[in-house]
């Protein structure tokens, strides 16, 4: 028993931990994912094009929504002010991440995902 009690709360840390990272990891997969998406649904717009890319971001909000994201967590950019098609669209998606495991000091516990993804408009 007295070595069960020492080794417990050892355990218990090491588990919450885990479980911490895991979470860490599964927001990182979405942010890749849903930059992946939006990137490619800001690739096959067929929606008005015109200056400042209004189709092109109104796939990108599309997207980031069925996705359960914010829309205001992407953000997009073209080499062409109009998005006509051959122009490269360039999707960023940012989503903050933080790890707290009680009673331990982690040096980086939050910071910032990103993933962006760079696709010709067709």
């Amino acid at each position: 028993m007295v070595e069960f009690a020492l080794v417990l709360p050892i355990l218990v840390l090491l588990t919450i931990g885990a479980v911490e990272f895991g979470i860490v990891v599964k927001d990182w997969i979405n942010v890749t994912n849903t930059a992946r998406i939006a990137g490619r649904a800001a690739a096959v717009s067929r929606f008005d094009h015109g200056p400042g890319c209004p189709g092109v971001q109104q796939a990108v909000d599309a997207a980031m929504t069925r996705q359960g994201f914010a829309t205001a967590a992407a953000s997009f950019s073209s080499s062409d002010a109009s998005c006509v098609a051959g122009s490269e669209v360039t999707v960023t998606v940012t989503h903050p991440w933080s790890v707290s495991v009680p009673f331990l000091q982690i040096p980086v516990s939050s910071g910032t995902l990103s993933s962006d993804v760079t696709e010709k408009v067709e």
